[in-house]
């Protein structure tokens, strides 16, 4: 029943095909059209679902070749010799694959198979050609032998040959009958196992075997065309992966089988002998995206190989070179079993009989002295044919080639994808633990990758490359051959990497750097520490040797404008608007500067090198050699070669070093403090090294003046030469030897090159600080006092960006390192140690002139909190001003020390409400016309005496003395009444005088100091130089605050003057005017800068002390401020107005406007002067460009604030500019107050006072 049921479904499996056939074979007669390949593709689709849908159990090998043969018509040419097309042929492969899967399944006849696979590859391929199978049957084109396929069509049919040769690992159908008859032609006897001594041998040689391989040229033309295919980059990728994965099938289960050829066991298979050059040849040209042939210039091909393209490459590389040379397959050639002998042909071994023969005949004394007969000839020197016999030369040979090929697979290393990295290790770590043996000594090259490849910054390349350095390290040591384990070889690396290192450097091989860093950093890592009985193999042997070539090749690049003042000089010492937020803010930088490399320029390189820093300072503490490496690079920096860049260096190569004891694991307690003592002592070497930094070197001897700008090299004195020169001459014209001409240099560059120097020594010398405050931590605090100067004095903005950067970076790590919550509280928590080292600085033995600035980055870096511990420091600076006043650099530091704490002080100072004064007098128009009217009334009348007069007249007449008096006169102050005389007496002369009025509180400390400076600053108002009186007028504009601040403790009824500090201001101000006028000159009498600190201090005394300016202000600087604007007008106009806010024009105008508005509000005004200001400022209220809009909404204000005076002289002036002609006749205006203005389009800002007035 279930056999019938099977032969049901076996039928109607074989209708239904059946059904799709005879169409698809009267489909196939038809002549190549459009029409017939729509039907021929329709029914192929259709058969190919069939196939796949189609039951294991109804399919049957007759049913395949029922199948097959509609399949097989359609690959054979037409009749009239046209091609199909490849949409035909894609179906048709793809049919046939799925065809193959499934008979395959059910038992193919080898036979059949082997037939399959020839007419696939032939297609595919193209024809066998004596010189080579073409590419994909491309190379024939236009032959008439092949036809170019398309991509698709050549994919299906690698299908079809993925079908064929993948093994099914089942044992072959055994036939039913063994007759003779059945294979008449001996097909199925394998001739290569036959024994015609043997008859038994037939029946063996004729057994079936599983997956027997075609015919030898059928697989080298299978192993060409998936070659070809593989090589060349497509647009379809799945193409070139299939063509891989055949290729791996070929390679592992046809190319590898023992052959016949095989001389002996325990030997590579001749085929795969013979496939491997050209084969890892075209798997490397694809891995490293090259041409698919050698003749091919570099780079013709424009496209790249795909990531999954050169994994699959680099896997099949790995099966083919373990298939080839593992550590089995050559053991008896590793033996010398086999030794150089090849096989002998027949014709050697016949011409080798003859050759004994004749030396046989020839030692027969019977024989006659005949004539010898002349010599062979050489035997040919054509190559034998055939495939190559494996002998241990012919593996010497093929070592060395795999180490030229894995050397040209380096760059992958660097490959941007880390699927194809990942892939490498997995080559590289399969053949070394594979092949180890085998390999030798040439298994170093794969550990050098596998080195490179462990720092890589992914994990899924670095963990596995890791993993395998540290197997192959960890197998056992052979005592014979203890060169060449894994962990000797590594060594070796190492050893010739730091060779080398130094040479990649000088050559600008970046590449070259950065592999050989990563090598030497993992191996580092990796390889085991060394006991103190091997030394000589510690990467670390040989310090002193390769240390000083390293470092000589190790230039860093000139800092930049080194050799120049940083712009704005000293000025940028002063704690000003623009510096006292950036200086504080850039405290916390997060990182220092990059280092820079001479002909290096890519970051990576120089992080590689850092790196590697670190990883020989973790080995030093693996090995306990922390004093030998640190004595070695300390020791070069402060040598005698310290003014030479290899010092720079080795400060760099220290301070990685440093870090990598930060990162090396806990050692022992003995450890633990012997590198305690190496890092106070390296600590005590760089501030000393920081201490020579800050005395200038000798100024070596400057040439005149003509020739100020280069210095010879080299002086040669001629009359000493024993050589005579030969010179030429033509007429009168001298043509100079060569030896005449003197090497010259540039001096600019050679001061250029010594600061940049001393520059970078300083900034590393501060990282080294930083790193040994963190490896110190609390230990550290013995050093602050001159580690905290140093970083102090370089963090002030006259130093150069580059080393201020340094110290701002250095100073957040000293704070991490020694606990602190910020480096305000570190600098507030050391201020005696600071302030000490300034005073040390400021004696007359040692004379710094940046020792000031320590002062000022100490206060401009915290703030008030630090002002009552430095108040004490105001007599030292002023016993240093008394002492040094010559001295530019150091008075103008010592002033900005002052400024400091008057900035901070001020800054404190809560803001003044902009209101005006009570105590002006202001224009009332009603009161003025009343008081005429009673005058004009009265004007005649004699003056009535009132009873104040008559009260002053009698108080006078009892104050004059009728007789001598006997007794002082009465002081006027009131005194207590008393009982009696007696007590009224010792009352007066026990009490004190009471002054109610004239009542001054008691100084602050602050003020007290403030009153001190601005005393002592008075007498600088006349100095030489520019910037400093500009910066003491500044500092005046600063203690004027200070010293009007009125006392919180005393009652707000109080006076004004009882409640500032006015008297000690006003006469030093009343000193110091005529300086301050002469300030107010226009340039070029007084540079800008001057002039406008000499206009805010008046701006700041209008504000605060307006009744000291009521005459003055109308006398002395209302003059003068209309002359600064009649010169901005007449001489610069133009000019101003070119120039953006930026520009001294422009800030000495918004200084002018401000004070006049001031003025205006503060100070009493005569009536004149308000005319003249609101004729002044008429031009600042036209419109000319955007960038004065600021000048004319100052102006308004003034306006604004002259109307509080006079409303109506403002509402004249400017009615009467603006106004029209019949509008000046109708209201009455002047008309001389509008000439020079006819025209004028006047802006928004007077009609908006207009409309306030």
């Amino acid at each position: 029943m279930l056999l019938r049921d099977s032969r049901d479904r076996a039928d109607q499996a074989g209708s239904q095909f059946k059904s799709l056939t005879v169409p698809l074979l009267d489909a196939a007669r038809l002549p190549p059209a459009a029409q017939s390949t729509r039907l021929i593709v329709q029914a192929l689709e259709k058969i190919t679902a069939l196939l796949r849908a189609t039951p294991a159990a109804s399919f049957s090998p007759a049913l395949a070749n029922y199948v097959s043969f509609p399949l097989s018509s359609l690959l054979r040419p037409t009749f009239d010799g046209r091609d199909r097309g490849d949409l035909v042929l894609e179906a048709t492969m793809q049919a046939l694959s799925v065809l193959v899967d499934r008979w395959r399944a059910v038992g193919m006849e080898p036979r059949v198979r082997q037939e399959l696979w020839i007419m696939t590859a032939l297609t595919l391929g193209g024809p066998l050609d004596p010189a080579g199978p073409g590419r994909g049957g491309a190379a024939a084109k236009g032959k008439g032998k092949a036809i170019e396929r398309t991509e698709e069509a050549q994919l299906a049919m690698v299908g079809v040959l993925l079908a064929l040769m993948r093994v099914d690992g089942e044992e072959p159908p055994k036939p039913q009958h063994k007759d003779s008859e059945d294979d008449p032609l001996g097909e199925r006897i394998d001739w290569s196992k036959v024994d015609t001594a043997h008859p038994g041998s037939f029946d063996e040689a004729s057994e079936a075997v599983a997956n027997p391989s075609p015919p030898i040229p059928i697989l080298f033309h299978t192993l060409t065309t998936l070659l070809a295919l593989a090589v060349e980059p497509t647009s379809l990728l799945q193409l070139q992966l299939a063509s891989l994965d055949a290729l791996q099938i070929l390679l592992v289960d046809y190319l590898a089988r023992p052959s016949g050829t095989s001389p002996a066991p325990g030997t590579p298979s001749p085929l795969l002998a013979t496939a491997l050059p050209g084969t890892a040849s075209t798997l490397s040209r694809i891995s490293l995206s090259m041409p698919s042939s050698s003749k091919t210039e570099f780079g013709a091909s424009t496209r790249r190989q795909a990531s999954g393209v050169i994994v699959a490459a680099l896997r099949t590389l790995a099966v083919l070179i373990v298939a080839v040379v593992s550590d089995v397959r050559t053991s008896a050639l590793r033996e010398g079993v086999e030794g150089d002998a090849t096989a002998a042909s027949l014709e050697e071994l016949v011409e080798d009989r003859l050759q004994s023969m004749t030396v046989e005949g020839a030692d027969d004394p019977d024989v006659d002295d005949a004539p010898a007969p002349p010599p062979p000839d050489p035997p040919s020197s054509t190559p034998p044919s055939g495939p190559t016999v494996p002998t241990a030369s012919w593996l010497r040979y093929t070592l060395t080639s795999l180490h030229t090929l894995f050397s040209a697979l380096s760059p992958l290393g660097t490959h941007e994808s880390p699927l194809v990295r990942a892939a490498l290790v997995e080559l590289f770590a399969k053949v070394l633990a594979d092949c180890a043996n085998t390999l030798g000594e040439h298994a170093e090259i794969l550990l050098e990758g596998l080195l490179s490849l462990a720092s890589d910054d992914w994990d899924s390349v670095r963990d596995p490359a890791r993993r395998a350095l540290l197997a192959s390290i960890a197998l056992p040591t052979d005592p014979v051959q203890l060169g060449l384990h894994p962990l000797t070889l590594s060594q070796r690396v190492v050893q010739r990497r730091l060779t080398s290192l130094p040479g990649a450097l000088r050559r600008q091989d970046e590449h070259a750097v950065r592999r050989g860093a990563s090598i030497i950093r993992s191996a580092l890592e990796l390889l085991p520490p060394s006991s103190p009985n091997s030394r000589s193999s510690s990467p670390l042997h040989g310090l002193e040797r390769w240390s000083w070539s390293l470092l000589g090749a190790l230039n860093l690049e000139r800092v930049p404008a080194a050799g120049r003042a940083v712009e704005g000089g000293m000025a940028l010492a002063w704690i000003t608007d623009t510096t006292s937020g950036s200086s504080s803010a850039s405290t916390s930088a997060t990182t220092y500067p990059p280092i820079r490399l001479r002909g290096i320029s890519e970051a990576s390189t120089v992080a590689a090198l850092e790196a590697l820093w670190e990883s020989l300072g973790r080995a030093a503490v693996a090995e306990e050699q922390e004093g030998e490496v640190v004595d070695q690079f300390l020791g070069v920096a402060l040598g005698p070669r310290r003014g030479e860049p290899i010092a720079a260096s080795a400060l760099w190569v220290l301070d990685g070093v440093l870090r990598g004891f930060c990162g090396a694991g806990e050692g022992s307690s003995a450890q633990k403090k012997t590198q305690k003592k190496l890092f106070r002592q390296t600590v005590r070497a760089i501030l000393a090294l920081l201490e020579d930094l800050e005395v200038p070197d000798e100024p070596e001897h400057e040439p005149s003046s003509r020739q100020s700008d280069v210095v010879t090299v080299e002086e040669i004195d001629e009359t000493s030469t024993p050589l005579r020169l030969v010179e030429h001459k033509k007429g009168v014209i001298d043509t100079p030897s060569l030896d005449s001409y003197k090497p010259v240099a540039a001096l600019v560059t050679t001061r250029e090159s010594r600061a940049s120097h001393v520059l970078v020594l300083s900034s590393l010398s501060l990282r080294l600080l930083a790193t040994s405050a963190s490896l110190l931590a609390a230990s550290f605090q013995p050093f602050l006092m001159q580690a905290l100067y140093h970083v102090l004095v370089h963090l002030s903005p006259t130093t150069h960006a580059y080393l201020r950067a340094h110290a701002q970076h250095a100073l957040a790590l000293i704070t991490l390192a020694t606990a602190h919550e910020s480096p305000e509280a570190l600098v507030l928590a050391n201020v005696d140690y600071v302030v000490n080292s300034v005073s040390q600085r400021l004696s007359v033995s040692r004379l710094e002139p940046q020792a000031p600035l320590v002062l000022v980055e100490m206060i401009r870096l915290v703030g008030k909190p630090i002002v009552p511990m430095v108040q004490d420091l105001v007599d030292d600076v002023f016993e240093a001003l008394d002492d040094y006043h010559g001295y530019e650099q150091l008075t103008v530091g010592l002033w900005a020390v002052l400024d400091a704490l008057l900035k901070v002080m001020v800054d404190d100072v809560p803001a003044k409400v902009d209101e005006p004064r009570k105590d002006l007098m202001r224009v009332d128009p009603a009161d003025d016309w009343k008081a005429l009217e009673h005058w004009l009334a009265h004007r005649h009348d004699e003056p009535e005496k009132t009873q104040n007069d008559v009260d002053e007249e009698a108080a006078d007449d009892a104050r004059l003395p009728r007789d001598n008096p006997r007794r002082p006169f009465d002081s006027g102050l009131k005194e207590e009444s008393a009982p009696d005389e007696a007590d009224a007496g010792e009352a007066s002369a026990g009490a004190k005088p009471s002054f109610s009025s004239d009542a001054v509180a008691p100084p602050t400390r602050p003020q007290r100091i403030t009153a001190q400076i601005v005393s002592k600053a008075v007498y600088f108002l006349s100095h030489t130089s520019p910037f400093l009186r500009a910066r003491v007028l500044s500092l005046l504009s600063s203690s004027v605050v200070l010293l009007t601040l009125p006392d919180p403790s005393l009652s707000l009824s109080s006076s004004s003057s009882a409640t500032t500090r006015e008297a000690d201001l006003l006469p030093v101000l009343h000193r110091a005017w005529p300086f301050v006028l002469a300030r107010l000159a226009p340039p070029p009498r007084e540079p800008p800068p001057v002039l406008l600190a000499a206009v805010e201090l008046v701006e700041r005394l209008s504000a605060h002390v307006g009744a000291f300016l009521a005459r003055r202000f109308a006398d002395d600087v209302w003059p003068r401020l209309r002359a600064l604007l009649a010169w901005d007008d007449d001489a610069a106009t133009e000019r101003a107005r070119g120039l953006d806010a930026h520009s001294e024009s422009h800030r000495l105008c918004r200084a002018v406007l401000c004070t006049l508005e001031r003025a205006a509000r503060c100070v009493p005004l005569k009536e004149p002067d308000v005319w003249d200001m609101a004729l002044a400022l008429r031009r600042f209220l036209v419109p000319r460009r955007t960038g004065e809009e600021e000048l004319r909404a100052l102006a308004e204000r003034c306006y604004d604030a002259l109307a509080g005076v006079n409303a109506d002289a403002v509402w004249v002036v400017l009615r009467a500019s603006t106004a029209s002609e019949q509008e000046r006749e109708r209201e009455g205006l002047p008309r001389w107050l509008s000439r020079g203005w006819e025209g004028v389009e006047w802006g928004d800002e007077v009609r908006r006072v207009l409309q306030r007035l």
